[in-house]
C-alpha cells in the first residue's frame, strides 16, 4: 500500500480511540445474556480458572497475531494474506462470516429499540394479564399473598385454573407472552414466515440508521462515537448493579453467591472444560476479522503487544462483572417470587427480553430501570455492530481502492440498506426461527476451523521468525520466544480439539420445544459451509493465476505461499531503520 493510499484509509486519532473500539467489538450481548448462564451452569466461580487457562491458551496468543498482521501492513483480513497468497480465502471466509452476522445482529437491536420504546408506557405492557395478547395460561409469577400483587395473582390463578386443567407446563408469566404474542407475533414454525412486523420493521430501519451516522465518515466518526458507546454500558450496569444491592440485599446477596461462590467438583466434569473452551472462542472474537480491522488502522509504532495483553482481560472482567449483575438481579427476583434462582434464569435472548424485563417491573420507578437496561442492550450491540460494518467496508476498501475510497461514504449506505433488506425476513411472525437458524449455523463450523487455518498458515508458511522481524520493526523489541512456541503448537492444537470436540457435541437447530424440518437443517449446513467454499476457491484462483501454463504445480505452490509485492510496512521508514525493511521484503 503506498503512502497516498495509507493516508487516505486513514489511522486512529490517538489510542484510545482503538482501545474504546476493540472494547465495544469484544462486550457484546454474549457477555451480558450468555456468559452469566454458561458460568452459573458450570461451577460458578470455579468456571473462572478454565476460562482463564483458554484465554491464554487462544484468546491472547491469536489476539497478538491478528492484530500484528494488520497493524504492519495496514491491511484488514480481506487484503492481509497478501503475505501469503494461497490462503486468500481464509480472509474471504471470516469477512463472509462477518456479513452473515450482520445481517441478523441489527434485528436484536430492534427489539431492544421497541422495548425501549414500550418503558415509557404508564404502566410496563409485560406486567399484566389484561392486555389483547394475553391467552388463558398468563399467569403473574409466584403465589406469595403478602405481596401487593397477591389479590390479582390469585384472580388470576382463579380465571385460569379450569382452561390450563393444572397444567402448570402451560402457564406462562406476561413478559413470555408479550415476547412471543406482542413483540415477535410468533406463527408456527419456519414455514410459516406470516407478516412483517411493522413495529419492528421501523425500528430495524432505525437501527440501521444510527449505524450508518456513526460510520459515514469512517473512522473519523466512530472514533468519536465509541468514547460514549463503550463506556456507557459500563455506567448503565453499574447503576443497575447498586439497584439490584440496595432494593433487596437479602435476595441480591444469595444471587452473587449462587453465581459467584465455586463448586470445585464440577472441575472434574469434561463439559465444564468445554463449555469454558468454547466461551472462551466466541467471547474474544477471534476468526471474524473485527479486531484485525480494527488494528489495521493503527499508527505503525503502536504497542500492539501491550494491547493483546489487555483486551482479553477487559472481555473477561466485563462479563464476570455483567454476571454480577445479572444475579443481582435474579436473586432479588426469586427471592420476590418465592422460587429458587434455577427457576428464573435463561441464556440467550430470554434473559434480555422475558427475565430481565420482568425483574425491572419490580423495582420501583420500573420504567426508569427498564429505560437504562435497554438502552444499555442497544449500546452493548451497536459497539459490536459498527464493527461489523467496518469489516465489510475495510475489506471491500482494501482489495478495490482506486475505485472505492472516493465513494467510502455511499458504500457504507448502500452495506447497511442492504443490512436492513436482508433483515427483514428475520421481523416476520416467523422471522425468529430464520434468526436462530443463521445464529446456530453461522458460527458452528466455519469460524474455529478458519481461525485454526490462520494461525497454522501464518506460524509454519510465512514464518514465526518473520513474524518477530515484524515485530521488532514495529515496536522496537522482539517479545518472549513463548509466543513462537503458542502460535507454531499450543494454539492451533487447541483450537483443532476445541473444534472437534464441538463437532462431537454439536446437536440440531432448535427454538424452544420446536424441531426445524430436515430442509431447514440442510439449509443451515449450507450457512456452515458457505464461508468455507472461499478457502478453495482461494486456492485454484492463485495457483492458476501464478506463472503459466509450464511452471509445474509444486513451483506454483513455492510461489504462491511466498509474499507479494503489496506486503510491505505501512511506513516509508520504519523505527527499526531501512537495513531491517530491507531484510522483511
Amino acid at each position: 500500500m503506498s503512502e497516498e493510499e495509507t493516508m487516505q484509509r486513514g489511522n486512529w486519532k490517538n489510542w484510545w480511540e482503538f482501545l474504546f473500539s476493540s472494547v465495544g467489538c469484544l462486550v457484546g450481548l454474549g457477555n451480558i445474556w450468555r456468559f452469566p448462564y454458561i458460568c452459573f451452569k458450570n461451577g460458578g466461580g470455579a468456571f473462572l480458572i478454565p476460562y482463564f487457562i483458554f484465554m491464554f491458551l487462544c484468546a491472547m496468543p491469536m489476539m497478538f497475531l491478528e492484530m500484528t498482521f494488520s497493524q504492519y501492513s495496514n491491511l484488514g483480513p480481506g487484503k492481509v494474506w497478501v503475505c501469503c497468497p494461497l490462503l486468500k480465502g481464509i480472509g474471504y471466509g471470516m469477512v463472509i462470516l462477518t456479513g452473515l452476522v450482520s445481517t441478523y445482529y441489527n434485528v436484536i437491536l430492534a427489539w431492544a429499540l421497541y422495548y425501549l420504546g414500550m418503558s415509557f408506557y404508564p404502566q410496563l405492557p409485560w406486567t399484566s394479564c389484561n392486555n389483547d395478547w394475553n391467552t388463558v395460561h398468563c399467569m403473574l409469577r409466584g403465589m406469595n399473598t403478602s405481596s401487593p400483587n397477591s389479590s390479582l395473582l390469585v384472580e388470576n390463578h382463579l380465571k385460569n385454573a379450569t382452561n390450563v386443567a393444572n397444567n402448570t407446563d402451560m402457564l406462562r408469566t406476561p413478559a413470555e407472552e408479550f415476547w412471543e404474542h406482542n413483540v415477535l407475533d410468533l406463527s408456527d414454525g419456519i414455514d410459516n414466515l406470516g407478516s412483517i412486523r411493522w413495529q419492528l420493521l421501523l425500528c430495524l430501519f432505525a437501527a440501521w440508521l444510527v449505524v450508518f451516522l456513526c460510520l459515514f465518515k469512517g473512522i473519523k466518526t466512530s472514533g468519536k462515537v465509541v468514547y460514549v458507546a463503550a463506556t456507557v454500558p459500563y455506567l448503565f450496569l453499574m447503576t443497575l448493579f447498586i439497584r439490584g444491592l440496595t432494593f433487596n440485599i437479602d435476595g441480591a446477596v444469595k444471587g452473587l453467591g449462587v453465581f459467584l461462590i465455586p463448586r470445585w467438583e464440577d472441575l472434574l466434569k469434561f463439559s465444564v472444560w468445554c463449555d469454558a473452551a468454547v466461551q472462551m472462542f466466541y467471547s474474544a472474537g477471534l476468526g471474524w476479522g473485527g479486531i484485525a480491522t480494527l488494528a489495521s488502522y493503527n499508527n505503525f509504532n503502536n504497542n500492539v503487544f501491550r494491547d493483546a495483553m489487555i483486551l482479553p482481560i477487559v472481555d473477561v472482567v466485563t462479563s464476570v462483572f455483567a454476571g454480577c449483575v445479572v444475579f443481582v438481579t435474579l436473586g432479588f427476583m426469586a427471592e420476590e417470587a418465592g422460587v429458587s434462582i434455577d427457576k428464573v434464569v435463561d441464556s440467550g435472548p430470554g434473559i434480555a427480553f422475558i427475565v430481565y424485563p420482568e425483574a425491572v417491573s419490580k423495582l420501583p420507578l420500573p420504567q426508569l430501570w427498564a429505560v437504562l437496561f435497554f438502552l444499555m442492550l442497544f449500546v452493548v450491540g451497536l459497539d459490536s455492530q459498527m464493527v461489523h460494518v467496518q469489516t465489510l467496508t475495510g475489506a471491500l476498501l482494501d482489495n478495490f481502492p482506486k475505485v472505492l475510497y472516493k465513494w467510502k461514504t455511499a458504500l457504507t449506505g448502500v452495506l447497511c440498506f442492504l443490512g436492513f433488506l436482508l433483515g427483514i425476513p428475520c421481523i416476520t411472525q416467523g422471522g425468529v426461527y430464520i434468526l436462530t437458524l443463521i445464529d446456530w449455523y453461522s458460527a458452528s463450523v466455519a469460524v474455529m476451523l478458519l481461525t485454526f487455518l490462520e494461525v497454522a498458515s501464518l506460524a509454519w508458511l510465512y514464518g514465526v521468525d518473520r513474524i518477530y522481524k515484524d515485530l521488532e520493526v514495529m515496536i522496537g523489541y522482539k517479545p518472549s520466544s513463548l509466543w513462537k512456541i503458542m502460535w507454531l503448537f499450543v494454539t492451533p492444537l487447541a483450537i483443532l480439539i476445541i473444534w472437534i470436540v464441538s463437532l462431537v457435541r454439536y446437536s440440531t437447530v432448535t427454538y424452544g420445544e420446536y424441531k426445524y424440518p430436515t430442509y431447514a437443517v440442510g439449509i443451515g449446513w449450507l450457512i456452515a459451509i458457505s464461508s468455507l467454499v472461499s478457502i478453495f476457491v482461494g486456492i485454484i484462483s492463485t495457483l492458476l493465476n501464478t506463472g503459466d501454463q509450464s511452471t509445474p504445480l509444486f513451483q506454483k505452490l513455492r510461489i504462491s505461499i511466498q509474499p507479494t509485492t503489496q506486503w510491505k510496512p505501512a511506513v516509508t521508514t520504519p523505527p527499526g531503520g531501512m537495513e531491517m525493511r530491507k531484510s522483511l521484503i
